[in-house]
């Protein structure tokens, strides 16, 4: 239609020689003219069949490797030192481990990078409470809760009495200037917090290759500063140092303070050259929450100016509600800590197993409560466009109905069943029959695997791969309805099916290890 437009020709005419001249491939129906011009081609069922045993032979599943690899930055979770992890770094925990896990799948060479706050202001408060009580041991297993405590008192006694601010100022003024016994306690704050941000990650099954704090570019921001007033990047306004920029806000980016402190941005500056520097890296991706955009254009066009040469992208998301569509947060009003978030996911899954698994007991039924718990709570939180805000309910994501991470693990612990009755330990090789549209259906999804990675991972959308096994997820559900494996009227076409029973467990897994979400042989 389009080149008839360009050279007044008929769209119909055109698209009949396209459709003679233009000959199918093997086992392709002959191509059919539709309305003005469209040229339809329908791939037969042996020719799926082909291209899925061609899948069954490629190790990567039909996922393809980039002819462009890069060195990828992913900067994700960033919790602060003193404080508990709360559901609020949920979304960025888990976005960033499934991003890094997708780009280094296509090829990237990723480095994953958590971005601790263990540097600023709130350590004078924390440090003047902490002192205040008389350096009291922290308690490994109670140490987040101490600090948390230490740092609220630190925090109201300066902030109501001018006093105590002076003296936590001085405090920072102390641990700045590298007086051994602060950085000694400051060192205890930052073993304490790790040890808990550790655990959280373990039970996440969240790793990362380099965890480096705020302070490990202390030194180098006074050096940066002057650097950008002498490129005339940066200013001096009201006696401190902005980078303005009319076309991004009227409010400038300050990057220090007329008292001399250093802010947030200046830290992200410092960190964006060392990593291009240190670690060449050809793009940095940093997984935020929404109300970090301003702050993000703000970093790439100062950095851009700079001559940091490399690509630089903000991955953000919206915000997880409650049903009362507000931010999600404890009954006392404060948000709600990740350990208590996790320990209810897995309470909740061992309440439904024990219903449907009475048989399960002690640490059998304590492993697979933790990871259907995890679990559900990965899929629900990825489920969504990131850019979206989500209502978060524990009966719908913990469903074993509807699109839920239970749905799609009972779709692929029952291909698993399938395959220890045929005493099989893996996915068989043998020749594709599809006879039954549920089972053709099902093939031709399956081949969409490796365009849905792709989509997932370029768009930095993960809830596109979410719904990609879902609808494999329900497509694998109406063929075992439908199509008797086992029971199959010839062992060839028993054959067949077994192969495309194991052929969709495989990619249900392969997706669902990209999402972060372990899975179970049997439920």
């Amino acid at each position: 239609m389009v080149a008839a437009k360009e050279t007044g020709g008929n769209g119909r005419e055109i698209a009949n020689r396209l459709a003679s001249e233009c000959s199918p491939p093997p086992d392709w129906e002959k191509p059919e003219v539709a309305g003005g011009g469209f040229v339809n081609y329908r791939a037969m069922p042996r020719a799926v069949a082909t291209a899925l045993q061609e899948l069954r032979r490629d190790p990567s599943l039909g996922v393809p490797k980039t002819t462009n690899p890069e060195t990828i930055v992913v900067d994700f979770s960033s919790p602060n030192i003193a404080k508990s992890m709360h559901v609020g770094h949920i979304r960025s925990t888990l976005l960033g481990d499934t991003l890094a896990r997708m780009l280094g799948r296509l090829g990237h060479r990723v480095i994953r990078i958590n971005h601790l706050g263990d540097w600023g202001t709130q350590f004078g408060k924390l440090l003047l409470a902490y002192r205040a009580a008389g350096r009291p041991p922290i308690d490994p297993d109670h140490a987040i809760d101490q600090l948390e405590e230490f740092y609220k008192k630190g925090h109201q006694e300066a902030e109501s009495d001018p006093a105590k601010m002076e003296k936590a100022r001085a405090e920072l003024a102390a641990l700045q200037s590298g007086d051994p016994e602060r950085i000694r306690d400051w060192k205890l704050f930052c073993q304490r917090s790790s040890d808990h941000f550790r655990e959280i990650y373990r039970q996440l099954g969240v790793t990362f290759d380099l965890e480096k704090g705020e302070s490990a570019y202390h030194e180098e921001l006074p050096a940066l500063v002057e650097e950008l007033l002498h490129s005339k990047i940066a200013s001096v306004s009201q006696g401190a140092v902005v980078v303005a920029n009319p076309e991004i806000s009227e409010e400038p980016f300050l990057i220090r303070k007329s008292d001399g402190a250093f802010l947030y941005g200046t830290t992200d500056l410092a960190a964006l050259r060392s990593r291009i520097r240190d670690l060449k890296a050809d793009r940095i991706i940093y997984v935020t929450d929404g109300r970090q955009q301003l702050h993000f254009r703000w970093l790439f066009n100062t950095a851009e100016k700079w001559g940091q040469h490399a690509e630089l992208e903000h991955v953000w998301f919206g915000t997880i509600l409650g049903p009362d569509r507000k931010p999600l947060k404890s009954r006392d009003g404060t948000p709600i800590k990740l350990s208590e978030l996790l320990r209810e996911a897995k309470e909740r899954a061992s309440v439904i197993l024990r219903e449907k698994r009475p048989d399960l007991s002690g640490n059998q039924l304590s492993e697979k409560a933790e990871l259907l718990g995890i679990a559900s709570l990965k899929y629900a939180d990825q489920l969504p466009g990131r850019n979206l805000d989500y209502v978060f309910t524990w009966e719908k994501l913990l469903a074993f109905d509807g699109n839920t991470a239970p749905y799609i693990l009972n779709a692929y612990v029952r291909t698993r069943s399938i395959l220890r009755k045929a005493c099989l330990t893996m996915t068989p090789n043998h020749p594709l029959m599809l006879e039954e549209p549920a089972e053709e259906e099902l093939a031709r999804q399956l081949l969409l695997y490796g365009d849905a990675v792709v989509l997932a991972a370029s768009e930095r959308k993960p809830h596109h791969l979410c719904g990609y096994l879902y609808a494999v997820a329900g497509m694998y559900h109406r063929f075992f309805e439908a199509c008797p494996v086992l029971q199959a009227p010839s062992t060839a076409l028993r054959d067949s099916r077994l192969t495309l029973v194991g052929l969709t467990g495989d990619i249900l897994r392969d997706g669902l290890t990209l999402l972060g979400i372990r899975t179970l042989e049997e439920m």
